[in-house]
């Protein structure tokens, strides 16, 4: 969904006709500014699919004299809808008998390696999957351009994602996109 769209009885018509070539813009100016820092390949693919979006739209709001609690407040909104999203394919997949093991085998190998992010498994068996996530792309990339807060909504929508599914249990009680010392990331089954 273009944000023309999304966005249609929010914000001023004038606005609406041009926020989608505007972001576009946005996101081609950040694309450069990450091909031109020290980010390597498997970040910058992150950062194109999952993070810059957000900022891009978020720096518009501003540019358009939007204070930045209300930019945050555009920002999230769309988030929060997109998370809905992934929140029912996540939860269609979590019908499938034993699901929870394949779960955790993606999010084991989601989570190898340090570009992305850097993190430490806690338990890994039938029951639960946690650890601790001690640096994350998308706290550092918020913070590179400027917006540090912006990476709470990112944070929110995990528990949109994650929560209220029927044989998943997720609980987080601090990010370090909102001041945590550590993302503690912990998902039981229910069944």
């Amino acid at each position: 969904m273009k944000y023309k769209k999304f966005y249609r009885e929010k914000l001023d018509p004038k606005l609406l006709e041009r926020i989608d070539a505007k972001h576009k813009e946005k996101m081609q100016f950040f694309i450069r500014k990450i091909e031109r820092g020290t980010w390597t390949r498997k970040q910058k693919n992150r950062q194109k699919s999952s993070i810059l979006s957000n900022i891009a739209l978020y720096k518009i709001f501003i540019d358009e004299g939007f204070s930045d609690k209300e930019s945050y407040e555009l920002v999230k909104e769309y988030s929060f809808y997109r998370a809905e999203k992934a929140h029912g394919i996540l939860g269609a997949l979590f019908r499938i008998p034993g699901f929870f093991k394949i779960f955790r085998f993606f999010m084991k190998k989601g989570m190898a390696g340090e570009e992305i992010w850097r993190s430490k498994i806690l338990a890994d068996d039938s029951q639960e999957f946690s650890m601790d996530v001690l640096k994350c792309l998308w706290f550092d990339t918020c913070s590179y351009f400027g917006c540090p807060e912006l990476c709470e909504i990112f944070c929110l929508c995990d528990h949109i994602v994650f929560g209220n599914i029927g044989k998943l249990e997720f609980k987080r009680s601090q990010t370090l996109g909102m001041d945590g010392e550590k993302c503690d990331f912990c998902f039981r089954s229910k069944v």
